[in-house]
Parts: C-alpha cells; structure tokens; sequence
C-alpha cells in the first residue's frame, strides 16, 4: 500500500530550541533539555525505519501552519492509508483532531482513534462523568474555574479527601503537573486553580489523589463482536522509588518530558508489572478493555489506572500514545508491545492492518 507517515513539524512552530538537529549530542548539554518536541520526531523515524522492511510505498508528510498545503498534497497524492502520528496543529494539541476530521472528509484511512475520541480524551471531565455513567472506579472530583470560589460548585463532595491533585481540566502529556500538583490543604488549593486558571486559561480539574501503584494498560485491536476481539499487552508499572521521599508519587512533566531531571530519573517503568495477582491483572485487562471501547479508541491506546486497595481506578485514556522506539529507549507501549512478543516491526505492521480492515467495515457500511 502507499503509506503517508503524517506528524506534526515542530520544526517549523516550535518556540524553544530543537536539538533535535542529527549532530548535538543532547547528553553533553549540561542543563535539563525538554523532550516534549522530540517524540514526534522520534516516532515519525522509528515507523519510517519500521516499514522501510515492508513493500509498502511510504512518504513522509510534516504538518504545521499551511494546512492548505497538507490538503493539496493529500488531493493530489492520495495515500491509502495515512499513518497518523499528528498531535496538534502549530503546538495547539486541540487541532488534534480537527486534522483526523479533514482525513474523514477526504475519505482517506488512518490509524489510531477517530476525531471523536481524540476530542473527548482531551475533555477529562467530560471523560469522567462517562466513567461514572458506566460505574467505573475513577478518582472523585471537581471543576473549579475561579480560584475565589474553589469552594462551591462541588467541593462539598471531595473536601473530606485530601490530599487532592489540582490538573489543567483538557491538556494532555501531563502539561500543567509538578510536583505543587499535589495539595493537602485548603490554601495550597485555592493557590494551584489559581496558577491552572491564570496560566493555561481553562478550568482546573481537582481530583482526589489515589495513593497507590500507578498501572499503565495498552491495548490493541477493534471490537468486532465482543471486547474479547481486543489484545491486551503486559501490564506495565510506573517505578516511583527512585524519587525522594519528599516528592509525590505522580508523573509529573517533568517526569515525562524534562531529560536530566530528578523526576525524569526517578519514574521508571517496569513491564510486566511485578508481585501482581491473577485477579488484580484481570480486573484492570477487562476495565481498560471496556474503557477503550466506551470512549471509542480505535486500533492501539493506552489505559492509566492507579490501583489502591486492589480498587484500580481510571486516571485517563490515551489515544495514539507514543510508540516510538529506539531499542533501549522504547516508549512505554512500544515496551508492553515486545514484552507480549510482538516485534516493533510487527506493532507498526499490526496497527495498519487493525486500520485497514477496519476502515474497509466503515466504507461497507456507508455502500450498503
């Protein structure tokens, strides 16, 4: 098939430096170095490297401010399927899915979750209360957007929980969580919405914060018939113990994005999960099964789940997550995919494949 490798170019709209350039060894740069542009980057060449083994045709398309340009190009070289690693449009991650939206317009196939999902997942409170409607276990919660007022609107319900975590209410890849997240008074409170409100121009989401294991579940494949169509990797566990006693058991920004920080060290993930049970491990498979299809991921997405008293309760869904891999430096679900024994070549190939089949059920649909 022709394959188009689409990301978005941060190259072309980043702010900050890029190091990024193929020559500066990022190891001899002395100061934390934010990675967050990176992945893209990373991605875009390990699925590149991934089919350059297939008979597929690839081309690789960045996206950034000319989005009159990116539908030129797709009119007059119309992939059959685009490998979609787009994660905003000009740094805006709420573009996301207006590009997967222009996909459907032009009728070309593409993996990973349709518009739809990409849009919801950024609503975490929106999220949540699809959880709840399903009554499945996530943390309790509030939305606060005037820092005046953090104690109406529902506070009633969560102020007997601290400590409480206070997160931008649509943001994605942990933006807007330090180690200040975590609050365990009413002061630390009112002065954490009023950084989420002021700095990211949004409602805050304040959550009760689950102490416990922190799990993240990566899952494959489309519902045909049952939620048992669906591959499930190892689970894989996010090690807080290499952080000081003093910081919160949480994956912060920095623990995400910032490369030689302490979090960054200290947030390590082991895959497969260590000393869990047969029917913890199942609970937490059939819940992000039944998360998955609910908020209706598509192809490959990864559930977060922090488990407390073998209760695990949803943190998130994570459509397209990063699946970029470089050896030792695979990405959590890329490491969950080689722990179940597929390949990275085998993943990339698998999630065309899941992709393809299922949009050719789509097009049936709309002929018949």
């Amino acid at each position: 098939m022709k394959v188009h490798i689409l990301y978005n170019d941060p190259l072309q709209y980043a702010k900050g430096k890029i190091y990024d350039d193929g020559v500066t060894d990022i190891d001899s740069i002395p100061e934390p170095i934010d990675m967050s542009e990176y992945g893209v980057l990373d991605e875009m060449k390990a699925v590149q490297r991934a089919l350059s083994q297939s008979q597929h045709q690839t081309k690789i398309v960045p996206v950034a401010l000319d989005i009159y340009k990116l539908i030129n190009e797709l009119k007059e070289d119309k992939p059959d399927i685009i490998f979609n690693l787009c994660e905003s449009l000009d740094g805006d991650p709420t573009q996301e899915m207006n590009i997967a939206s222009l996909f459907e317009l032009l009728k070309i196939p593409y993996t990973g979750s349709r518009a739809l999902t990409l849009g919801l997942a950024l609503n975490k409170p929106r999220v949540k209360e699809i959880l709840y409607f399903y009554q499945i276990p996530t943390a309790h919660h509030y939305i606060c957007s005037n820092p005046n007022r953090y104690n109406e609107n529902g506070f009633e319900k969560i102020k007997d929980k601290f400590p409480l975590i206070v997160k931008p209410s649509r943001e994605d890849a942990s933006i807007g969580i330090t180690n200040e997240s975590v609050v365990h008074d009413e002061i630390h409170l009112k002065r954490r919405i009023e950084y989420i409100v002021e700095e990211y121009k949004q409602p805050a989401l304040i959550e009760e914060f689950i102490e416990g294991r922190e799990i993240n579940v990566s899952v494959v494949g489309n519902v045909i018939n049952t939620e048992d169509d669906l591959i499930v990797f190892p689970l894989s566990e996010i090690d807080f113990t290499e952080l000081p006693k003093d910081y919160p058991r949480i994956v912060s920004y920095n623990s995400k994005w910032m490369y030689k920080t302490i979090e960054f060290a200290g947030t390590k993930a082991v895959c497969p999960a260590k000393n869990i049970s047969k029917d913890l491990e199942e609970k937490i498979s059939n819940l992000a099964k039944r998360v998955y299809t609910i908020l209706g991921a598509a192809d490959y997405a990864r559930v977060d789940f922090r488990v407390r008293n073998d209760i695990p309760y949803v943190l998130e869904l994570n459509p397209n997550p990063d699946i970029a891999s470089d050896v030792d430096e695979d990405t959590g679900f890329t490491r969950s995919g080689k722990a179940y024994g597929w390949s990275y070549e085998e993943l990339i190939q698998n999630i065309i494949n899941f992709a393809w089949e299922r949009w050719q059920r789509e097009f049936k649909k709309f002929r018949t």
